[in-house]
């Protein structure tokens, strides 16, 4: 029978080479002779996380902190420490924000020389859109002798960039306005050669009935107007292609404010019925859609289903684009998060910046009758209280 150390060496050696199913085997064996051992719950909710397993990673991360709290010893600090700051970024996983910073302000309070709590709070505040706490956060690094030079510039480099915009009285539309006129111009420019070859751009998907008549296709379970389309396809023999390239940027980087591609953070813009954000990573080809209500219902989802429903096949048939391109690729179903909110993914194609208007002016009677809390376009984090 192997000791509790063998099952250990076991698991760090599993998870070192990417086996993650051996690892949570040997991490649960190890527990299991004893379960008192915060590295070993550390490390089974670490491999929880690998496997995208965020549910079952909490417990075991939760359990953690709490069997660390009583070790005292200067040797334990950087552990404990970075205990709470992996049970903080699961908590932000599972949309659990003000859990996670309950968790982060508890530990810059326990460890108040130590600048990476702050820093993962600051992302929190920048995801979110609470500019003024981030910059704060943020501003406060610049006396710690423990964070590098190097981080010191980043952080004042994001901190610059975030207040230039601010004080440039910008939008935060023109994220957006960005990363939309960048994916055209990379779309034209990919599928100029395929197109003059004979391939079809934003050809429609499909699929055959069983009358055997080419239909739209949907994909099983999706919603009703869902329909797909492809970046390319050979109509002389159905290959379909991609314009996507792991090796081309698909943030944008505005010119003079390029620290803040490097993270996500929501700007405000200002004009609607209901508080509006942009982030400044929102990509055009897989644009997320954040919508919290001020009281989340069925009646509001399905209101708001219908709503975004309705748009997304207006974008399809290429009511945002002209007579070749310019139309919606693809919209993901709606995923309900944290106590009042649903996003959605969706592929804008080619389609213009009148989308968006066009999709904000369809919440705006949405609101009357639904009342939206926000509406965030982009990567950011849902601030939340519990």
């Amino acid at each position: 029978m192997s000791t509790l150390d063998e099952h250990a060496r076991a698991g760090i050696a599993a998870l070192s080479e990417q086996r993650v199913e051996d690892a949570i085997t040997a991490f649960n064996a190890a527990l299991a002779l004893d379960a008192s051992r915060p590295d070993l719950n550390h490390a089974l909710g670490m491999a929880y996380l690998q496997r995208g397993e965020v549910g079952s990673a909490i417990p075991a991360l939760e359990t953690a902190v709490e069997l660390s709290a009583p070790y005292d010893h200067p040797d334990h600090q950087l552990a404990k420490r970075e205990f709470r700051e992996n049970l903080a970024m699961a908590y932000r996983l599972a949309d659990r924000t003000s859990a996670a910073l309950d968790v982060l302000r508890g530990t810059i309070e326990m460890w108040p020389e130590e600048a990476s709590p702050r820093i993962l709070l600051g992302q929190l505040y920048l995801g979110g859109g609470e500019l003024e706490g981030a910059l704060t956060t943020y501003d406060a690094l610049a006396n710690f002798e423990s964070l590098e030079a190097e981080q010191k510039l980043a952080a004042f480099a994001l901190t610059g960039a975030v207040r230039a915009f601010q004080d440039a009285a910008h939008e935060g539309s023109i994220f957006l306005e960005a990363h939309q006129g960048s994916y055209k111009n990379y779309f034209d420019e990919v599928s100029a050669g395929p197109v003059s070859e004979g391939w079809y751009a934003e050809a429609a998907r499909m699929a055959r009935g069983e009358d055997g008549e080419p239909r739209p296709y949907i994909a099983e379970g999706a919603r009703p107007y869902a329909l797909a389309r492809v970046d390319l396809v050979n109509p002389e023999n159905g290959e379909v292609g991609s314009v996507y390239s792991e090796r081309e940027p698909m943030i944008v980087a505005l010119n003079g404010l390029e620290p803040l591609a490097q993270v996500s953070v929501v700007f405000p813009w200002s004009g609607w019925n209901f508080s509006v954000g942009v982030s400044s990573q929102c990509p055009w080809h897989w644009l997320t859609l954040l919508f919290e209500f001020e009281e989340r219902t069925e009646a509001s989802l399905a209101a708001l289903d219908e709503c975004v429903g309705d748009w997304y096949l207006a974008g399809y048939n290429g009511d945002f684009g002209d007579d070749a391109t310019g139309r919606f690729h693809y919209v993901t179903d709606p995923d309900v998060t944290g106590q009042r909110s649903v996003s959605y993914t969706v592929d804008l194609g080619r389609a213009s910046m009148d989308a968006i208007q066009a999709l904000l002016r369809r919440l705006t009677v949405l609101h009357d009758h639904h009342p939206l809390k926000r509406v965030v376009f982009g990567a950011s984090v849902l601030l939340e209280t519990e």
